[in-house]
């Protein structure tokens, strides 16, 4: 059921029809169509109700109206216009589009004067500018650019610290991280072999790693869940660096391929994430595997790549510590968004088993094992707990609030959602003079 009084910024009311169109063209997307394949009929009940019918029971939906920010209500009029529908955002939100460059990213919004939650919000308006390389973030945090960034790593949180004491810094708690990983193909050779992706794990030295992009501070991951999800195992250990023995293995690979174990570990433009690149590769060859080095591109395009099934790993972090039903968009066999390519019965088998069940004890169970499937079989080279911070000019306040709004929309008593993976509110952003 429906908030009422909620309106579009273009003036039209949010109305069960509206959700419906929103929930009938996820189905459809070429992205979002897997995603909510377990969807059978979307109807309405008058105006402020929505009934959704499943193919099979499950129990995350209401997670996935949210999916990390990936899908929004979007009015009617944004929806129906083939032409402007990827550019003119228009949706229920305290700020409302002026101008959206798909070149650059360049985002640039308004004030919502009939923002449902009164008083809210408190901007004039805010001006995103996406910047992929850290230490260009941080330049212009330093020289005033920005007046807000949102970042990752002890590297780059060290350098604001130390050369903006007067920033302020919000840290994602631990409990619910992103994992930082080297993501496989495990569809493409040599790393659709377990004995070389053993020989991988075995090789690195993840801490020294952590060393270069952390300054060694952040906890190491030795499996997909951060400690306070679903499925988290206590105890699961990732392979320790052990150099001979990931010797044994790169020579066992090599004597059935014909003498050949090389891959190609591509990466962005951002130089702490090159560094890290360059000091995995090194360590690999000390073992004996060739590894290439392509020309960085941007997320996008590696995005692309690993869709299209053309790369062989890549750094990456993901997987934010919410339901773990969200796991299945990206490890379930044929979903669009399976980056790794897995098609593995029993990984599939125990993510069916989570999405179906009310159960707590069968859900945590069924995670339980995928985890430690996912581990055992290193379908993902983990490397650390990805903590997020946003860090600030010393005016900028109220990043992690306000409250949740109470059934009128005013301010509740239930405290904000804390940073989730860079993720954070703007309704109660406001700057002092």
């Amino acid at each position: 059921m429906l908030r009422s009084g909620i309106k579009f910024q273009d003036g039209e009311p949010l109305n069960a029809d509206a959700v419906k169109q929103n929930i009938d063209a996820w189905r459809k997307g070429i992205l979002l169509g897997f995603v909510f394949k377990n969807i059978a009929d979307v109807t309405t009940q008058g105006d402020d109700t929505v009934v959704v019918t499943m193919t099979d029971p499950w129990v995350a939906f209401p997670a996935y109206l949210w999916t990390s920010g990936r899908a929004a209500i979007a009015a009617p009029a944004q929806i129906n216009d083939d032409a402007t529908c990827d550019t003119n955002m228009i949706g229920t939100g305290p700020f409302k589009l002026t101008s959206f460059d798909p070149t650059t990213g360049d985002v640039k919004v308004v004030r919502n004067p009939d923002y449902w939650r009164k008083g809210f919000p408190y901007l004039d308006g805010i001006n995103f500018k996406p910047q992929e390389d850290s230490s260009q973030r941080i330049r212009g945090l330093q020289g005033g650019q920005f007046d807000i960034t949102h970042d990752a790593g002890g590297l780059d949180l060290s350098e604001i610290q130390s050369t903006m004491p007067s920033a302020q810094i919000w840290n994602e708690p631990n409990g619910r991280m992103e994992v930082a990983h080297l993501l496989p193909n495990v569809t493409r050779a040599p790393l659709d072999d377990l004995t070389a992706r053993k020989a991988v794990a075995l090789a690195v030295d993840r801490q020294r790693l952590n060393e270069i992009s952390n300054k060694g501070t952040s906890r190491l991951a030795d499996q997909l869940f951060d400690t306070d999800v679903m499925g988290h195992v206590d105890g699961l250990k990732y392979p320790a660096q052990n150099i001979p023995e990931a010797k044994k293995l790169v020579q066992q690979y090599k004597n059935a391929h014909g003498g050949k174990f090389e891959f190609a570990i591509q990466s962005t433009f951002d130089t702490t994430t090159q560094q890290v690149v360059r000091e995995t590769a090194r360590e690999l060859e000390q073992v004996g595997i060739t590894v290439k080095l392509p020309s960085p591109v941007d997320q996008a395009t590696i995005i692309n790549q690993a869709i299209g099934g053309d790369v062989d790993t890549f750094s990456w972090r993901n997987y934010p510590g919410q339901d773990p039903d969200t796991m299945y968009v990206w490890f379930y066999g044929g979903s669009v968004v399976n980056f790794n390519h897995i098609n593995d019965p029993q990984l599939n088998a125990d993510l069916d088993k989570g999405r179906q069940s009310s159960d707590t004890a069968t859900r945590t169970s069924a995670y339980e094992d995928f985890n430690k499937r996912m581990t055992g079989q290193l379908y993902d080279f983990w490397s650390w707990y990805n903590q997020w911070f946003i860090a600030t000019q010393s005016n900028v306040h109220g990043v992690v609030g306000p409250n949740m709004p109470d059934a009128n929309g005013d301010v509740g008593s239930v405290k904000p959602v804390p940073i989730l993976a860079g993720i954070h509110q703007t309704v109660g952003l406001w700057v002092s003079k």
